[in-house]
């Protein structure tokens, strides 16, 4: 099997406690059968907090949606009690996520991970990935199947390649692979309060996203003329939206609704790029007294918008078939 990732992806490496938004805050962690076996084992006072603190296949969280092993310097307690690999399955995968077509394994690095944002947009050309062998088994496919999966990686690669066509100018590449012109900006949507709508239409992951979403629509309703926020350069936005399709695009075979998808990345674009600051607003918040540079705005719209959408197959559902035309 062929093993696919990223040009970013074997950089990442949890930045743990100098995270601003640890991932052990505010998600459900479910624990592995194996590790919650594993963590019966485990004698003494830590070995007693471990199985009192499992319930129902999770960890009880503590008020604020607080992992009971996250310490107050933002450590995980499993990890310097008993080594990363005591981690269950989730801690110690995410960011990471898997997908598998025929013959072809894809890696890649879930964005609402400000590291693997970071990573993303600090790239100084165009996505590229990196291929290699690897001893999974692959996907049986009939033959039927395998032409159509083939055709739908071709037509992927054509959006990768023409995103990364830097001779061309953006807007070509834009209005070649995904039919983009400058004079419908919010497109696939018709103007701002569609592309507020539609964010509204999905189903909130708490407050932090309610309190965007509150200043995404005081925004559209107080602009004359809403512009791009100007915080995206057309590398990071090439790189962007080529990531966005390597993610979601060939789950259409399985999911159905191939241009759903492929409108997605550009949706998820205008979005960031139209609504940086009411996005990232709650988290950058003055820091020392001073304003935050743009790269963390960047970095936090993203985060927010990843985890609100990606992050939820009732809302990625939702909107893919709303921009299937």
């Amino acid at each position: 099997m062929i093993l696919r990732k990223p040009d970013f992806y074997d950089s990442f490496k949890c930045i743990a406690s100098q995270c601003t938004d640890t991932c052990c805050i505010g998600w459900e962690i479910d624990v592995d059968k194996a590790s919650q076996e594993a963590y019966r084992k485990v004698a003494g006072t830590f070995g007693d907090k471990l199985k009192a603190n499992i319930e129902e296949g999770h960890f009880k969280l503590l008020p604020h949606d607080r992992c009971p092993f996250l310490t107050r310097e933002n450590l995980c307690e499993i990890y310097t009690n008993l080594g990363e690999g005591a981690l269950c399955d989730i801690c110690r995968e995410h960011p990471r996520f898997v997908e598998v077509y025929g013959d072809i394994m894809e890696r890649g690095l879930g964005l609402c991970c400000e590291e693997a944002t970071r990573l993303l947009l600090a790239g100084s050309g165009p996505l590229t990935f990196v291929s290699e062998e690897c001893d999974e088994p692959e996907d049986e496919l009939s033959e039927d199947d395998r032409e159509i999966c083939n055709e739908v990686l071709y037509e992927r690669e054509y959006i990768f390649k023409t995103l990364a066509d830097f001779d061309k100018p953006f807007g070509n590449r834009l209005y070649e692979a995904f039919g983009y012109t400058g004079d419908k900006p919010f497109a696939p949507l018709n103007d701002a309060r569609g592309l507020y709508e539609l964010l509204a239409r999905t189903e909130s992951f708490g407050p932090a996203w309610d309190e965007a979403l509150a200043r995404i629509k005081e925004r559209v309703e107080n602009a004359a003329g809403l512009q791009d926020e100007g915080y995206f350069s057309e590398t990071e936005s090439a790189r962007l939206l080529a990531y966005l399709v390597y993610r979601h695009y060939a789950k259409c075979l399985f999911e159905g609704r191939a241009e759903g998808k492929r409108n997605f990345a550009v949706f998820f674009w205008n979005a960031a790029r139209f609504f940086t600051r009411e996005l990232a607003g709650v988290a950058v918040s003055e820091i020392n007294g001073a304003a935050p540079d743009a790269s963390i705005i960047k970095i936090n719209a993203i985060k927010i918008l990843s985890r609100q959408l990606e992050y939820s197959e009732e809302n990625m559902e939702l909107i893919e078939s709303e921009l299937e035309g």
